[in-house]
């Protein structure tokens, strides 16, 4: 067998072939594709024959004319190519397919053996000489060091995915010179990584270290992993909760196994819909290999793509397509995390797989996976109501709440879709969308359901903790909760922030910090981290770490809501006016937006502004008195109206505000302190003795 590659074209892509075998060729590769040859004839055929059986790699250029034309000379190609795969090695890689325009990968009229392999996107790219160059250039650095042999050889990358490796995937290319994929279900775009900076607080005040696409990766502890959103490739969008889902499980999986450092998910799934190399990636989140896939669901058949990419090279360390049905999919999941695990520890850790190390690893995943339902349907309905949950709109939350209400209807024991769902329905009282003590009841009793199913599942701790602080005030409780959450998952970036959150409470400011700071560590792209973390500086008088951390929490998610709102309140307590204001008209919540104005323009001092602030002061009462009392009551005690502050302090007590919980830590209070009904209304809250 040679090291020449075979390119297949359609004769209406000729042109776009001739720039790619040309660029292959300037790159020293041998590429068989010469137009005075399409002649025809048995001399001819049997030379293509002869051609496809000898090559080194199969290039099939997929367009908008092979998908239009029924017959063609090309589709005897791809048939010749398939019938030869069928002689060869499941990680044997000899496919590598090519688009041309933008066609959807479902529906593209190619046989189901291309569909096993990643595809590459060249698009509007082929016009490119850069690009087209760098493409062909990576093309011959993995033929010339074995990159189209077996997973065994040296730098070679595994079960054909060779385009992960190649330009579309390594971020070879300028990042606007990427070869982007498109399309309804084509591979997640994880190509380029946007500009913004990924900020870890050190321990001291407005310190930082950044990592930014420029500097070197830190150093990384191994072994550590990635695992990034699967991509959807269903023919149905509906199926998004599915691929998401599964990433997810096998993350909680991964995360319980000793001596693995697993990625939150709250970063690791910030890239989905984004275009980010696997450098880049394993640089912002500090691990040493990312592991990623798609799932194409139809029916109840489910195949599943997986690779996993070792960070300092761009090199496959494994990767698998699993063909099951839906009932069999508890069984893929651990085949993933165990071939996974063995990966890492051979690869990273040196350690020899024996047939000892093999059983000692099955039984790490079985004890993982313990928190899923037996019942697959169960299951399904899970993935469903937490991907739904996990959108944060109040019509996803209800329809969240149906859909975990089904799954442990069918499994009453299913004590994780218990956790979950204690979340959700504290979440619904929260957000209004249901009677806040009805909705609290329903979670309570859910909360319970789960500890007493599962007393070592971290999630119903948080859950129980959050219905404690936002709706009991039963502060120790709360702590205990926490507490316990910390030993059974000291790593956990969700059990930090909820430490975090519960130490501002009680004004524990350096507390707060400590947590904070560790949680952004092991969650950088977090941003609701990074807004928690900045209201515990403001409110320790650390204004200028405050404005910086918010400001890093804006970039990784501009349009959070309330957080304009928290960066506007620290810009105008440094006397930082103006850009307060401006802040402040970018807020998306009007009740934020309303609350931040009329601090603003009180903390401005003139007549006018004074004005201004009642103005936006009125307005927050007229629309939204029934929800933003904790709000309002803030408003009155900076102007010093104690009567009005605790009137409306005690209205946010009988609606059970969740704000209230922050009431103490906040400075806004500051001015009624002193009042002889600040003192008992703390202790109502539990927040005094």
């Amino acid at each position: 067998m040679t090291q020449a590659i075979f390119l297949s074209y359609a004769s209406q892509d000729a042109a776009a072939a001739r720039r790619l075998c040309d660029a292959l060729r300037s790159a020293g590769l041998e590429v068989w594709f010469d137009q005075s040859e399409l002649r025809g004839g048995d001399a001819w055929d049997a030379s293509i024959r002869k051609q496809i059986k000898e090559c080194a790699l199969f290039i099939p250029l997929i367009s908008a004319s092979t998908d239009a034309r029924e017959e063609g000379y090309f589709r005897l190609e791809w048939k010749l190519a398939v019938d030869r795969s069928h002689l060869m090695a499941d990680d044997k890689a000899f496919f590598f397919p090519v688009l041309l325009d933008d066609v959807a990968e479902p529906t593209a009229r190619v046989p189901d053996k291309f569909r096993e392999r990643q595809w590459t996107r060249l698009g509007t790219q082929m016009s490119d000489d850069a690009a087209t160059k760098a493409f062909a250039e990576r093309v011959a650095k993995l033929v010339g060091g074995g990159g189209v042999s077996s997973r065994n050889a040296s730098n070679s990358p595994p079960n054909g995915e060779i385009n992960k490796n190649l330009v579309g995937w390594a971020g070879v290319l300028p990042t606007d010179q990427m070869l982007e994929p498109r399309g309804q279900n084509t591979r997640p775009p994880y190509n380029t990584f946007d500009s913004r900076k990924v900020t870890k607080p050190s321990g001291n005040d407005g310190d930082k270290s950044v990592i930014s696409r420029d500097q070197q990766a830190p150093s990384i502890a191994a072994p550590s992993i990635a695992v990034l959103a699967f991509a959807n490739r269903s023919a149905s969008a509906d199926d998004e909760y599915f691929s998401d889902g599964l990433a997810d499980e096998l993350l909680n999986v991964l995360a319980k196994i000793k001596g693995l450092r697993v990625a939150a998910r709250t970063s690791a799934f910030s890239f989905k819909g984004k275009q980010a190399t696997v450098a880049e990636i394993g640089r912002a989140l500090n691990v040493a290999t990312v592991l990623e896939g798609s799932v194409r669901k139809s029916g109840n058949r489910v195949r599943i793509s997986v690779e996993l990419v070792k960070v300092a090279d761009g090199y496959h360390l494994w990767s698998e397509t699993y063909d099951r049905t839906l009932d069999d999919i508890f069984a893929v999941q651990d085949d993933i995390a165990q071939a996974v695990v063995k990966e890492l520890r051979s690869t990273l850790m040196g350690d020899a797989a024996t047939v000892t190390s093999n059983k000692t690893i099955i039984a790490e995943i079985a004890s993982a996976a313990t928190d899923r339902s037996d019942n697959s349907e169960a299951q399904r309905l899970f993935l469903q109501g937490r991907y739904l949950l996990g959108r944060k709109s109040e019509e996803d939350l209800t329809r969240s709440i149906e859909y975990l209400q089904a799954a442990v209807a069918l499994d009453p024991d299913f004590a994780l879709a218990w956790a979950v769902l204690a979340q959700a329905q504290s979440d619904a009282g929260g957000w209004g969308i249901a009677p806040v003590h009805e909705a609290n009841a329903r979670a309570l009793t859910a909360a319970n359901k789960a500890l007493a199913l599962a007393p070592g599942l971290v999630q119903a701790h948080l859950s129980m903790a959050s219905i404690q602080m936002s709706y009991q005030w039963d502060w120790v409780s709360a702590e205990a909760s926490i507490q316990r959450a910390l030993q059974l998952a000291p790593d956990n970036a969700d059990v930090l922030t909820a430490a975090m959150r519960l130490s501002f409470c009680m004004r524990h400011f350096d507390e707060a910090e400590t947590f904070g700071q560790r949680a952004v560590a092991l969650d950088p792209l977090n941003a609701a981290s990074y807004r928690m973390l900045a209201m515990a500086l403001y409110s320790a008088g650390k204004l200028d770490s405050a404005a910086d951390i918010m400001r890093q929490s804006l970039e990784l998610s501009p349009d959070a809501i309330a957080s304009r709102h928290v960066l506007g309140i620290v810009l105008s307590m440094q006397g930082r006016h103006e850009e307060a204001l401006a802040e402040t008209m970018l807020e998306k919540a009007e009740w934020a937006r309303l609350t931040v104005l009329s601090i603003v323009r009180w903390s401005m001092g003139t007549d006018a502004d004074k004005l201004e602030s009642d103005n936006a002061l009125a307005t927050l009462v007229e629309k939204r008195a029934h929800s933003s009392a904790v709000q309002i009551s803030s408003l009155y005690a900076i102007r010093g109206d104690a009567d009005a502050t605790f009137l409306w302090l005690e209205r946010a007590y009988q609606q059970r505000d969740a704000g209230l919980v922050y009431s103490n830590a906040l400075p806004f209070f500051d001015p009624v302190k002193h009042d002889p009904r600040w003192h008992p209304f703390l202790k109502k809250m539990g927040l005094a003795d």
